[in-house]
């Protein structure tokens, strides 16, 4: 009995499972985005779109609105066509670019499903995002396609701009007040919008530069001494009692995507607090507490495990982890780069796909998108 509890500590402790060394790393990371970019052009929606409101599991009964589903999808279909961007070489995957980039640009604009969901939000920031990505890109940002891509990305960045809280956040709900403009925001979202808006300057597009300033503040305000990043801007940041979500253990994903949009907006003359010391030292806490977010992963109920971790919370924190590694360069990829591929890697199926949270048909695109999307990142810089 005692061998055996011996035996089952040692697996269940931080950490127990091996990393691969950095070149079996990367040719790991070579291996699941062939898969998972595979999996990406072969599911593809007729109309170009991934994802949708089929196969609903029980907790889906607060999300029947059909907006809601628009919104997803378009969110989905942004971050696809984003991640099969960067693979240049593959004609498929520029096939599936083109059908999907249509898809966002001549889709009718998205509309508020209710007066407490505003999930709108998601179609706007990552349907703009992949749009700035796609006028980025020479082979798309020409002709009568470079004025759709131009026209619809400052659509959706004007409806970003109307569902900017006061406080300069973004979140993807209004149940405190219901009103016309939401007086929630969170930080990580906030973080997702503020890149974008960054990349769309950067092209050129002319921006709110004071809405923009208040969306950096915003998560400047919500980052803590510890490094970690409250889940909502607050009037007082303050961390969270015992296992509170305010904590470096429930913000393990909330730290990349802030502290990148932090760094991308001191790059860019806005003064914020992040160094490149910090940048590591937020990939050091994701991978030094990553079993909180193995422990989340598949859980049918948002926030039912330790600190109030969601399932959905494990994808999104590696892909800009992905980021955030590209931006540190070679430096790191011996010390980041094996927990990186090591983590996502563990999460494909033979097929290809990736899940991370059970609700309809967006889970394994939006899974594939992030994962695959954050190895090609990591790896860029990789030898």
């Amino acid at each position: 009995m005692i061998a055996f509890l011996f035996i089952f500590a040692q697996a269940a402790a931080p950490g127990a499972e091996m990393a691969p060394a950095t070149g079996e790393a990367i040719a790991k990371a070579q291996s699941v985005i062939s898969s998972g970019a595979s999996f990406l052009i072969e599911t593809q929606n007729f109309d170009g779109s991934w994802g949708g409101s089929q196969k609903p599991m029980i907790y889906d009964r607060f999300w029947t609105f059909p907006e809601t589903h628009r919104s997803w999808q378009i969110a989905t279909t942004g971050l696809a066509v984003m991640t099969l961007m960067d693979l240049p070489d593959d004609a498929n995957a520029r096939a599936a670019v083109d059908h999907g980039i249509d898809y966002i640009t001549n889709g009718a604009r998205l509309k508020r499903p209710t007066g407490w969901d505003s999930d709108n939000t998601w179609g706007y920031i990552y349907g703009f995002s992949a749009l700035v990505k796609a006028a980025q890109d020479e082979r798309l940002g020409h002709g009568s396609r470079k004025i759709a891509i131009e026209a619809k990305g400052k659509e959706l960045m004007q409806q970003m701009w109307d569902y900017q809280a006061p406080n300069g956040g973004w979140a993807y709900y209004a149940m405190e007040t219901e009103a016309v403009r939401p007086s929630w925001g969170t930080s990580f979202m906030t973080g997702v919008a503020v890149l974008a808006i960054l990349d769309a300057k950067q092209l050129g597009w002319e921006i709110e530069e004071k809405r923009l300033r208040a969306g950096i503040r915003a998560i400047e305000h919500c980052r803590l001494p510890d490094g970690s990043y409250t889940y909502s801007v607050n009037p007082i940041s303050v961390w969270s009692a015992g296992t509170g979500i305010d904590r470096v253990r429930g913000s393990l994903s909330r730290i990349q995507v802030c502290n990148l949009a932090l760094a991308r907006a001191n790059d860019a003359g806005y003064q914020t607090s992040v160094t490149t010391a910090d940048l590591k030292e937020g990939l050091a806490l994701l991978f030094r507490e990553h079993h909180y977010l193995d422990i989340a992963r598949g859980r049918p109920q948002p926030h039912e495990a330790f600190h109030y971790n969601s399932g959905y919370f494990y994808y999104f924190g590696h892909y800009y982890a992905g980021y955030v590694l590209e931006r540190l360069g070679p430096s790191a990829q011996d010390q980041f780069l094996p927990p990186l591929v090591h983590a996502i890697a563990k999460t494909q199926s033979p097929d290809g796909s990736m899940i991370d949270y059970f609700m309809n048909d967006y889970g394994r695109p939006y899974g594939v998108a992030y994962g695959v999307g954050a190895l090609i990142r990591a790896t860029t810089s990789a030898p």
